[in-house]
């Protein structure tokens, strides 16, 4: 037989077991609630923005509306149902998210309140230009950059709800000049399945594109098989003259279901080139030049 110290010491050690287990288990529950605790602050580090966007006339959705902080490259876009989703840091609570199409009024909400939302745009009115006929002989030009370095291409990356423009600044050489058409090249090897484009024209401040000047919503898709690095957008029907010196936008609308990938035909020997990669983002100057001109007749 164990002496009496011994068998106290064994039950001893039978109680105590079931009292370890019990710390570990309470210890690995600590740690879960602990783990938790940290997942639901950094989840909730995120500002989390969704709804849709309507026609205040109408009632009718309103696709590819620029939703984004000004200036801040944190954006988005409405797909074609007038639906959107964006995710914030959550340092961008107090900021207004502006809302915004060539066609209506623009609006700003508050980042924290923009939530299962259904936003109503107000129409702007369209005013017809006046278009003097004249009988002087008219001349048809190309203006802005004509060719590519084929050794060079410049690749831009948009999320898959989010817009990719590119700028280039063109100078007319009359007071007044038709744009007929818009040019621009993508190399062949790009993924564009799916993606649309939106011709955007800016004034022209201290060669920085600025506020929107042609209050059209002129948007194309870009052909899948293609026998050219070129790409022609027909304008003359659209009637629209310009009298200053602008930029002329190439915005590329996401297919909505992976990232948009584009390599851009580029320069590096003319400049007044720009780009953004995000809804109301910061124009970024390129070092030489995007493969974009228009064709006008003055």
């Amino acid at each position: 037989p164990l002496p009496r110290y011994a068998k106290h010491t064994s039950q001893l050690a039978i109680a105590v077991w079931p009292l370890c287990l019990n710390l570990k288990m309470r210890t690995i529950f600590y740690i879960l609630i602990i783990f938790q605790l940290f997942s639901s602050k950094a989840f909730s580090q995120e500002i989390v923005m969704n709804g849709t966007v309507i026609d205040s006339e109408n009632q009718k959705p309103i696709e590819f509306v620029n939703i984004g902080v000004q200036n801040k490259n944190q954006g988005t876009i409405t797909n074609p149902n007038g639906e959107f989703n964006l995710k914030l840091p959550k340092e961008y609570k107090t900021d207004s998210i502006t809302i915004s199409h060539i066609n209506y009024y623009s609006i700003k909400i508050l980042a924290q309140n923009l939530k299962n939302q259904t936003i109503f745009l107000e129409p702007k009115t369209t005013e017809l230009s006046e278009v003097i006929v004249s009988n002087k002989k008219i001349k048809n030009r190309k203006i802005g950059v004509k060719s590519y370095n084929r050794l060079l291409s410049m690749q831009v990356t948009s999320k898959s709800t989010d817009i990719i423009e590119i700028a280039q600044l063109i100078r007319i050489p009359a007071e007044e000049a038709k744009v007929k058409a818009v040019n621009f090249n993508i190399r062949k090897w790009s993924k564009v399945d799916g993606v649309k484009v939106r011709i955007n024209f800016y004034e022209n401040i201290d060669n920085y594109p600025s506020k929107k000047i042609i209050q059209k919503n002129i948007i194309q898709e870009i052909p899948t098989e293609r026998e050219s690095d070129w790409i022609r957008i027909d304008l003359n029907d659209n009637d629209i003259y310009i009298t200053q010196d602008f930029f002329i936008g190439i915005e590329f609308i996401p297919n909505f279901n992976s990232p948009t990938i584009v390599d851009i035909g580029a320069i590096l020997t003319k400049g007044k080139g720009y780009r953004r990669e995000s809804s109301l983002g910061t124009w970024e100057k390129l070092n030489g030049g995007a493969s974009i001109n228009v064709e006008i007749a003055y």
